[in-house]
């Protein structure tokens, strides 16, 4: 009767359980254990345990009296975590051995899964932080579990100090729109809010999360505007900035009958005939533009294009990516498809490049390239692209000087300084100066 209930207990427990006495024989095995190995119980008892269950240790425990525990071990698809014990008899002797294991296969999966969702939650974390625009994630009552790092830039909030709060906390002006599609389920597209302390105006796209049907929260993306307006600002100054244009002048605009006037004049006529590339040199407002225009407009390439660029109105980068054009994603914001350099739209044509000393040592170099080999790179393209193009640049600084200060580049200050007009100011030319 003891017995009985003794085996009683043991099938009722969650592990598998397996004695074999000391010739290695299965003395007893729970229901537990025959349903993890798969096997019958009436084969089991009494079956040599090397013969009936495999990869089994219990042969070994029983020779070296040493415990093994929590070893893990593979049964075809299964995964079982395993104790093995020897059993002493009273005079000491080990006499039989016992092995109590469990089935963690499901848990192993369970593990594999949690890991991955990490590694996936991961991911996704730093391709959210690695988005320009501010993001943030509120669950379906309207607060907030998720921000990326440009929220913090753009709203000057801090994760810790929003998240779990309700999606009212960084609005300064206006409504929650996170709490306006948890009620309607509806997105919200192109409204204007002031966000966090310094009522930073911003734009925000605010879209319902659904997951098999059902409302699961809302993502909401901020556009600084004021980084908006400042590109907007930009483009339109570059777009008044870089002309693109038929020459409009001819020397008969230039005004100016002294001896100096005319021999630059005379120069100019010259040059226009020809192919050289012309230095301007001149003080501001001595009308080195009207120079460049009926240079142009006086040689044979005055039915091409005559672009003027003024070198010192535009950022390094922008200057670069103007010039040369680029390729469809050579940068954050490029245009799709790329976009054509202002040098390859003045093709056939004449260039004019204004304050040309302002370039940097970097596009120096570049446009050097350009005069050497008459062939320009897009920024971000592999290709070159052939071009015939007449230079004309000007400046109201000493060029020689900048290249002793290690400002401009000698060899394409020689390259640019093939024929040099100097172009003499009023205060040298007192007679042009009307009574």
């Amino acid at each position: 009767m003891e017995r009985e209930l003794f085996e009683k207990i043991l099938n009722s427990l969650i592990e598998g359980i397996i004695v074999v006495d000391s010739d290695e024989t299965i003395a007893f095995i729970n229901d537990e254990a025959l349903n993890i190995l798969g096997i019958d119980g009436e084969e089991a008892v009494g079956a040599p345990v090397r013969e009936t269950i495999p990869n089994t240790r219990l042969h070994i425990v029983l020779k070296s009296c040493e415990a093994e525990l929590n070893r893990i071990q593979y049964l075809k698809e299964k995964t079982i975590v395993t104790s093995r014990f020897p059993i002493v008899n009273s005079n000491g002797l080990v006499h039989a051995a016992m092995a109590v294991f469990r089935d963690i296969t499901n848990v192993e999966k369970m593990a594999e899964e949690v890991i991955n969702h990490k590694e996936m939650e991961g991911l996704l974390t730093s391709i959210i932080d690695s988005t320009h625009d501010a993001i943030s994630v509120a669950d379906e009552k309207g607060k907030i579990v998720l921000v990326n790092k440009a929220y913090t830039r753009i709203t000057g909030m801090s994760p810790d100090y929003v998240i779990g709060k309700m999606a009212t906390v960084d609005i300064a002006e206006g409504s929650s729109l996170h709490l306006e599609v948890a009620r309607t389920r509806k997105p919200i597209y192109n409204a204007r809010l002031k966000v966090g302390p310094n009522k930073k105006e911003v734009l925000v796209n605010v879209t319902p999360l659904f997951v098999k049907g059902s409302f699961k929260g809302s993502v909401g993306v901020i556009h600084d505007i004021s980084e908006i307006e400042r590109l907007a600002r930009e483009l339109e100054d570059t777009k008044r900035l870089l002309r693109y244009m038929k020459a409009k002048y001819t020397f008969d605009d230039i005004a100016g009958s002294s001896k100096l006037m005319q021999v630059a004049i005379d120069q100019a006529r010259k040059v226009s005939t020809t192919k050289a590339t012309v230095l301007l040199n001149g003080q501001s407002g001595t009308g080195k533009e009207l120079f460049a225009h009926a240079i142009h407009h006086s040689s044979d390439r005055r039915d091409a294009s005559f672009i003027s660029v003024n070198c010192a109105a535009l950022p390094e980068t922008l200057l670069e990516s103007e010039l040369f054009g680029y390729v469809e994603g050579a940068f954050t914001g490029a245009r799709r498809g790329g976009k054509k350099g202002l040098l390859q739209e003045a093709n056939g044509g004449t260039v004019f490049l204004d304050e040309v000393a302002k370039m940097s040592l970097s596009v120096q170099s570049k446009f050097l390239k350009f005069l050497q080999d008459k062939e320009i790179k897009p920024v971000g393209g592999n290709e070159t692209v052939k071009l015939d193009v007449r230079v004309i640049a000007a400046t109201n600084v000493s060029l020689e000087k900048l290249v002793a200060a290690g400002d401009f580049l000698p060899d394409l200050y020689y390259r640019l300084n093939v024929v040099p007009i100097v172009i003499p100011s009023l205060r040298e030319r007192p007679e042009d100066i009307p009574e």
